[in-house]
């Protein structure tokens, strides 16, 4: 347990709590206040006439001129509340970047907390998420969901095969960005071009840097905000310049398509230096624009126009766009197995169904996830790489989910929401999704760690044969 004496204040709560302080006291909260001075959570410590004297509190009721210790008290105890409510939604940073202004010394410590935390900041955060977030400080770019998207971009992630031109398009306000407005747009100006399916979009945004249409629906591409003025600061043009050259290296391109304003996205060019056949199609600096999109549809039409068709047509492009976000989801090697002949799709754009050559169920992809889930068998294709396991204790009788006293080992490399294998005895016993992260699976003694989704089922003894 963690306890820093003489040092919460309201403004400093939630960063001491996302730093994982378990105990904290109101004693220089209590002596401040006797002091005269003013404790807010939104603006630190103040005293004098420009003391924020706006509180509701009853002791600012009562005293509006000398609240004293009885409001620090109450301002501690409403900003605790607050912290135990964003706790429960998930969204701890959100309050922690709000409350940098109140105080330099925050932004210090949150700046040395994400350079030497990295990695115990990181294990704390799920890997899904259905809350909408906003990026709006530097300190934004920092937070863990936002590396990792990155690194798994760079390390894991390859442009399918097939695709033969690279669509660079602006993002958009509107989560996933096919559904917005302007990529609408986008879509409609390209709507008959021979062989589309060829044609890699690629949204380059911030603070993500890009992201590829298969992509769009994992957490955070699916659920973030930022403020948008045209200019990109040093960090920023970085982690987009980082990405695209990914993207070129390891792509099979033939054609560079770039609907961005040449101005403000001026800092790529140089990228495209040894890229074959590069176009610039936003040329009026508006990618909406009647002559931008006829300008987009004629250097689509070049680019893939004169392509072959794609073998298997687009359902081998649907099958290559999975296999990738697999890839980002349990690395290469894992998708790997897991997209092995002979695999089938089935169902809708929103709902798919991954199977072998037999019709059985190997994982699923729903829409507002982004990420697959398992089955059993879908598990065992995966066994091999040693994916995300979770090894239980050989006397446990699972009935419904996995706690954690049931647990002998985790792959630390596992995350909240995470789809995990759950092994006993060498044996895969079942798979499930991640309550916990793989370390704490192990130090915690007690709580859901994994909820069981499937369980193997064991395999009938031989049938003896019947005497004669």
């Amino acid at each position: 347990m963690l306890w820093t004496p003489r040092v919460a204040l309201p403004h400093r709560l939630a960063l001491l709590s996302y730093l994982g302080i378990d105990l904290v006291d109101t004693t220089e909260a209590l002596w401040r206040g006797q002091q005269g001075e003013i404790v807010d959570a939104t603006l630190g410590v103040a005293s004098g006439p420009d003391a924020p004297r706006s509180c509701r509190c009853p002791a600012c009721r009562e005293m509006p001129e000398t609240p004293g210790s009885e409001h620090a008290l109450h301002a501690m105890l409403d900003e605790m509340d607050r912290i135990r409510a964003v706790v429960s939604a998930g969204r701890l940073r959100e309050l922690v970047e709000a409350r940098l202004t109140a105080e330099p010394l925050l932004a210090e410590i949150l700046r040395y907390a994400d350079r030497d935390l990295r990695g115990l900041l990181d294990e704390r955060v799920p890997v899904v998420s259905s809350v909408q977030r906003g990026y709006v400080l530097r300190e934004s770019q920092r937070r863990p969901e936002v590396l990792r998207f990155r690194a798994r971009l760079l390390e894991r992630y390859r442009p399918p095969a097939s695709k033969r031109c690279l669509l660079l398009v602006p993002c958009s306000k509107t989560k996933p960005y096919r559904s917005s407005r302007s990529h609408r747009r986008f879509q409609r100006a390209l709507e008959g071009v021979p062989n589309l399916e060829r044609v890699h979009t690629v949204s380059v945004t911030s603070p993500l840097g890009v992201v590829p249409r298969e992509l769009e629906d994992t957490y955070p591409a699916r659920h973030y905000d930022i403020p948008v003025t045209g200019e990109w600061d040093e960090a920023e043009r970085e982690a987009v310049r980082a990405a695209v050259g990914h993207l070129l290296s390891k792509g099979r391109y033939d054609h560079t398509v770039v609907h961005l304003d040449p101005i403000e996205y001026g800092f790529l060019a140089d990228l495209f230096e040894s890229a074959p056949r590069v176009t610039w199609t936003a040329t009026d600096h508006r990618t909406t624009s009647g002559p931008a999109l006829a300008a987009l549809r004629s250097a689509v039409e070049q680019a893939v126009g004169g392509s072959p068709p794609t073998p298997g047509g687009p359902l081998t492009v649907v099958r290559e766009e999975l296999a990738q976000v697999a890839a980002y989801q349990f690395g290469a090697a894992a998708a790997e197995l897991l997209f092995a002949a002979p695999v089938r799709l089935a169902g809708r754009p929103w709902f798919q169904r991954l199977t072998d050559g037999n019709g059985t169920d190997l994982a699923t992809w729903r829409e507002p996830r982004g990420l697959f889930q398992l089955t059993v068998a879908g598990g065992r294709r995966l066994a091999p790489a040693h994916p995300l396991e979770v090894h239980l204790d050989p006397n446990v009788r699972l009935a419904g989910d996995l706690f954690a006293p049931g647990v002998t080992s985790a792959d630390p490399a596992i995350r909240a929401g995470d789809a995990v294998l759950l092994v006993q005895n060498g044996e895969l016993f079942g798979v499930g999704e991640a309550a916990l992260p793989g370390r704490l699976m192990t130090e915690l003694g007690r709580g859901i760690a994994v909820h069981v989704r499937h369980r193997a089922r064991p395999e009938a003894p031989p049938t003896p044969p019947t005497p004669t």
